[in-house]
């Protein structure tokens, strides 16, 4: 079994006077917020194509209002499977970060999140599980696009 260790790249160069500087790249952690509706999967599939940038990291993010170690681990697997169907055995590497976050406030669990974790970006879908036909945008959007502070790629809905 391979273990994937994240390597830390050091440039260094020569500047001006023989100074010294050098630049760290760190690992970018791309956020995605699922519900586990369908729209949450076309920005699954729209932040595949992130992992093309060099150091990035997927980390998919749920939140849901958990009352004990039970409900936990059902909605642990709940997300676990959600992925493994998404990429049916195919996962990419580094296989995509899984977190469920204990909440009955989704937009204010994920903008905490993205505070603490300092993300490249933050991948959603246009709209929730609640898929109002005359709203374009859900509220929780609306929300990270306001309170979010990193970039927030919004999917759109894709209609057949």
């Amino acid at each position: 079994m391979k273990s994937f260790v994240q390597p830390t790249i050091i440039i260094e160069w020569t500047l001006y006077f023989s100074e010294y500087c050098s630049m760290e790249f760190h690992t970018k952690l791309i956020l995605v917020a699922t519900d586990f509706s369908e729209n949450a999967l076309y920005a699954l599939k729209a932040s595949v194509d992130f992992l093309q940038i060099p150091q990035s990291r997927l980390v998919v993010v749920h939140v849901e209002d958990v009352k004990d170690n039970d409900q936990l681990h059902i909605v642990h697997l709940k997300l676990d499977t959600y992925i493994k169907n998404f990429f049916k055995h195919n996962e990419p590497v580094p296989v995509p970060e899984r977190v469920v976050i204990s909440s009955n406030s989704v937009y204010k669990a994920i903008v905490d999140y993205i505070i603490k974790m300092d993300p490249y970006m933050l991948v959603v879908g246009a709209k929730g599980s609640s898929n109002i036909r005359n709203l374009h945008i859900g509220s929780n959007t609306v929300h990270f696009l306001e309170k979010a502070s990193c970039p927030v790629l919004v999917v759109p809905i894709m209609n057949n």
